[in-house]
């Protein structure tokens, strides 16, 4: 009986242990809820195409949820309780003027409001839909005092001028009366107050303020438009004394100057929204209740003033320069230019920018400047050095929880030599420390060693990132963080180290490598006995002389200068080298010399950029190939690459194969007048060539909202976010569950073909088109846009990439010449294109309206044939923007530097030109053929291939954290006690009992 009663007792312990660690399992959150996941149809028919909508308005909501960055929150004002907080007043004109997303080929459309096609869901609706009352009557006053139209907003940028799009409407506080201030403070003891900002298309943010009227006077002329006004900053003083809680909302295409919230007191919290897409403001009110915790991180510097920025005498209208000397050469020829309102002016002469600041864009010059002690004498309200000179960090972003971070994994070991071709791995234990639910972003970035005079280098660059999985509190998730050793590699240009070496090269010396909060912080890591390494500087070094990439690492073809020196196509450097009027370039080795505040002196039109001013005949003759021979056309040779809408064994293979035999047979059958359509009409469409089989294809721009643009010829697809809100969330999943969403959407309205998305850079605060991108850094533009390049081919939707290069400018951009050095156009501009194409399988390409250089980007041939295709190994096609002026965005000139759709307009009246009976020209046009054919099968074959199975964990929905309030020591409790009966009861049941006395 004794064994059997041992046996009772341990199975008895162990059934109450199980249930027990079962219990605190479930109690602690272990088991979480399942994934959520968005499934889109391809179908070309109204149950598709609403599913789509419903689970498109999902993501969007998700995206702004978690591309809201929390830049303040004293006190912990925020997350409000709705039970406390049923009522808010909601300040500022913007409430009813809310901004869904900027203006031109960008925009998004609510095609649900016919009076304001521009009206989406704004703050005020997602606030009442979420049962919270807001006060009628300030809304009332803002409706009576300023409308709820924006100035020149449904004309839109390309329209209008600035001073008629870029007004500010603001009330001042004497237009106020004492009652509507008194019963807002009797109202609620809550204030939120919203201040916008919107720009556009061939519109950039001007350095000035206009208000009210539409007069062409600035009103301030020391403010630009992205400073508050003198009117929000009197709002944002009274509300601050007068309630208890008050939190400002941000909802601007373009980075604002949030100086003000460390200048008025009272200022608790702060969320940048950005343009929050047609309904999706719901997310706000996600976050200002706590059922989301905000995850997002900024993608741009945000300093206390704009003229810190090297780029400031150098961007915007005032930033352009005028040749001297150029009248009478395009476009100061009569030209008008159409974009900018009307009636369209004539261009006065030649312009001119100079991105003078080099590789030093963003972070990556105010932390260098940093490094470097630029900032040591600054000494104001805001702090000493750095501090008094950024306000908030690339990379930064609050949260209502808290994270640890742990290495756990390191390869190679710290204080390595690194291999040339070696990968960096680094493996964190990120755990929820904090109170509530969450997600964090791990950021790494790397500083290689530099040598004053040497190679130009930022002090910090990202070079990896991940975001967790929604985490509870007390659980953890281990991130794998990974990149190339040749990701650290610069480019020197001119061997400036003397050491034989033009082109990328890792210069010896110590490379750290780094966990940071942002660019600025390092992270503060947790460590245990099994940690692998518990520094967040990890060191590595590289002790050989001549560490050079002469090769691409994907493609193995040669690397080397194109655009300076004896290497160019056209004979000048894109540096200004080459030509009169020399261009002084911001430089590590002396920043205080070489930054300017001021843009210099109008140069003069050198004689070298007048002979390429407008491609002409003589230069077609010169592209001409005399070894080229006659291509077939018309060929009758029966090959099939679709056959009742599936691909043959033919189109598979050509598919996976741009190099196959078999292509020469299949582009023999096109016919020389269908590839002349083609190349000539690329205008959203694609042409048709019967000849194998591929119909006409139209193709959708809007890179936030599929046919956005032409609505309502088109139907339109579901109004996200702006491209800046989705890159603030820091997810490559999000990101590629947008892809998708895209993709399907651009299918089920139709198109087959996406003008999107926009990877230029945000050079400057004031771009107009900012919204359209996704940040100052080229890795993190570069990661987000292959993950939505990757999804929409999977969707089955080739996109074009915008806009190849340099397009950061929209003031005098059409035909503009673009100075800058080969390194920063390689290291900062190219890096997302060149991600996006080999890393996401991009298959198109449109370029930009400007000049690199002395030559248009579109007809730049060693851009699209050098770099493009013969180093990067890009098949896929390359389409003009739209032509405007077709003499110089000349479809002869792109077509023979390698480019294949002409965009010449709705009007289709382009037509070649330049000795079009060449074999030359004869071959272009059907390279141009084989390009789009393969782009078309490629992503049909993708598509077909693809396992929507695998899609399932690609997006995952937050809610409410639980607070670590009274059950959790309780629990603990619970467990002692157990645990403590456990060991009495065991006892006593288990030692030898004694024998009754007798």
């Amino acid at each position: 009986m004794k064994k059997v009663g041992k046996i009772i007792s341990f199975v008895s312990i162990g059934f109450i242990a199980v249930v027990m660690a079962t219990a605190n399992v479930l109690a602690l959150g272990v088991f979480k809820e399942p994934l959520q996941t968005f499934v889109f149809g391809y179908d070309k028919d109204e149950n598709a195409a609403s599913q789509n909508r419903e689970s498109g308005e999902a993501l969007a909501k998700q995206i702004e949820e978690e591309g809201i960055v929390m830049v303040k929150n004293e006190d912990d004002v925020l997350p409000l309780v709705k039970a406390l907080t049923p009522a808010v007043n909601v300040f500022g004109w913007s409430s009813v003027a809310w901004v869904p997303g900027g203006s031109g080929s960008g925009r998004v459309v609510n095609p649900a409001k016919d009076n304001d096609l521009y009206a989406g869901t704004d703050l005020i609706e997602a606030l009442n839909d979420y049962g919270i009352e807001t006060n009628v009557d300030l809304t009332n006053f803002y409706k009576a005092n300023g409308g709820t139209t924006r100035p020149g907003y449904s004309a839109g940028t390309l329209n209008t001028y600035d001073y008629q799009f870029h007004r500010l409407i603001e009330p001042k506080m004497n237009q106020y009366s004492e009652d509507l201030l008194a019963d807002a403070e009797e109202f609620s003891d809550t204030a939120i107050v919203v201040l916008s900002r919107v720009s556009g298309e061939s519109s950039d943010a001007p350095k000035v303020q206009y208000k009210g009227g539409n007069s062409k006077v600035p009103d301030d002329s020391f403010k630009t438009y992205l400073d508050a006004s003198d009117e929000e900053i009197e709002l944002l003083e009274y509300v601050a004394s007068a309630f208890d809680q008050v939190v400002v909302v941000i909802n601007s295409t373009n980075t604002m100057n949030l100086s003000f919230l460390d200048e008025i007191d009272g200022l608790d919290s702060c969320l940048v929204v950005g343009g929050t897409g047609v309904n999706a403001a719901t997310g706000v009110v996600s976050v200002l209740y706590g059922d989301v915790t905000p995850s997002g991180h900024l993608v741009d510097t945000y300093p206390y003033d704009f003229k810190t920025n090297p780029t400031y005498a150098f961007s915007g209208s005032d930033g352009v320069g005028t040749y001297t000397g150029s009248n009478g050469y395009y476009p100061a020829d009569g030209t008008t230019n159409p974009n900018v309102g009307s009636p369209a002016p004539k261009y006065d002469g030649v312009s001119y920018l100079d991105y003078a600041e080099g590789i030093y864009v963003g972070y990556k010059w105010y932390e260098t400047a940093d490094a470097e002690g630029y900032w040591d004498d600054v000494h104001n309200e805001y702090g000493d050095g750095y501090d008094g000179v950024v306000q908030f960090p690339f990379g930064y972003g609050q949260s209502y929880t808290t994270f640890s971070w742990e290495i756990v994994a390191l390869s190679p070991a710290n204080a390595s030599k690194l291999t040339k071709d070696g990968t960096i791995e680094v493996t964190v234990r990120v755990t929820n420390t904090g109170d509530y639910d969450g997600k964090d972003v791990v950021q790494l970035y790397y500083t290689a060693p530099y040598k004053d005079g040497g190679i130009e280098k930022a002090h910090v660059n990202l070079a990896a990132f991940e975001k967790t999985t929604l985490l509870e509190p007390g659980l953890f998730e281990d991130v794998k963080l990974s990149f190339k050793v040749e990701d650290m590699a610069s480019y020197d240009f001119n061997d400036i180290n003397f050491n034989g070496i033009e082109g990328y090269e890792l210069e010896k010396g110590n490379y750290q490598v780094k966990l940071m909060t942002d660019s600025h912080h390092l992270k503060e890591l947790t460590s245990t006995s099994s940690t692998a390494h518990n520094n967040a500087i990890i060191n590595y070094e590289v002790n050989e002389n001549n560490v050079g990439y002469d090769t691409d690492s994907v493609t193995g073809n040669d690397v080397y200068n194109r655009f300076v020196g004896d290497y160019t196509e056209d004979g000048v450097s894109i540096d200004g080298d080459t030509t009169e009027g020399g261009i002084q370039y911001l430089s590590r080795s002396d920043f205080a010399g070489t930054f300017l505040d001021v843009r210099p002196a109008n140069r003069a039109y050198d004689n070298k950029l007048k002979q390429l001013n407008l491609y002409n005949a003589s230069m077609a003759n010169a592209d001409n190939d005399p070894s080229d021979t006659a291509p077939t056309f018309g060929a009758n040779n029966g090959l099939k690459v679709i056959d009742n809408g599936e691909l043959t064994e033919l189109g598979n293979k050509l598919a996976q194969d741009f190099e196959a035999d078999e292509w020469e047979d299949l582009l023999d059958q096109l016919t020389e007048s269908e590839l002349r359509n083609l190349a000539l009409h690329g205008y959203v469409k694609t042409g048709a060539l019967a000849s194998v089989g591929k119909p006409e294809h139209a193709a959708a721009d809007g890179p936030n909202q599929i046919g956005s643009f032409n609505f309502p010829k088109n139907r339109v697809g579901t109004g996200f976010p702006n491209s800046t809100v989705l890159a603030q969330t820091w997810s490559k999943s999000l990101a590629y569950s947008f892809g998708l969403a895209i993709g399907a959407e651009t299918r089920t309205n139709n198109f087959e073909a996406w003008y999107g998305p926009g990877i230029n850079l945000h050079r400057s605060p004031f771009g107009g088109r900012n919204y359209e991108y996704y940040s100052e850094d080229p890795y993190l533009s570069g990661a987000i846009g292959l993950n939505a390049v990757k999804g929409a081919k999977n969707s089955g939707v080739y996109c074009f990439l915008k806009h190849l290069i340099c397009y950061e400018q929209e003031s005098m951009r059409d035909s503009i010449h673009t100075w800058l050095t080969e390194q920063a156009l390689r290291e900062i501009y190219l890096k997302p294109f060149k991600m996006c194409i080999q890393e996401g399988g991009a298959g198109g390409v449109m370029t930009s309206y400007n000049r690199i250089g002395a030559t248009w980007a579109g007809g730049q041939k060693a851009l699209i044939t050098g770099v493009l295709r013969e180093e990067w190994g890009f098949n896929g096609v390359v389409l003009t923007d739209y032509a405007d002026h077709q003499k110089f965005m000349n479809g002869d000139q792109s077509l023979r530097a390698g480019g294949d759709l002409w965009m010449d307009g709705f009007s289709n009246n382009g037509s070649f030109k330049f000795d079009t009976a060449s074999n030359t020209f004869k071959q272009h046009l059907r390279r141009a053929g084989k390009d789009m054919i393969y782009v078309w099968l490629n992503t049909i074959y993708t598509n077909v291939n693809h396992d929507p199975s695998e899609d399932a964990i690609s997006v995952v929905i937050g809610k409410k954290g639980k607070p670590k309030t009274w059950w959790i020591p309780t629990l603990i409790g619970v467990d002692v006690a157990v645990v403590a009966g456990l060991a009495v009861w065991s006892v006593l049941i288990l030692l030898p009992k004694k024998k009754k006395e007798e």
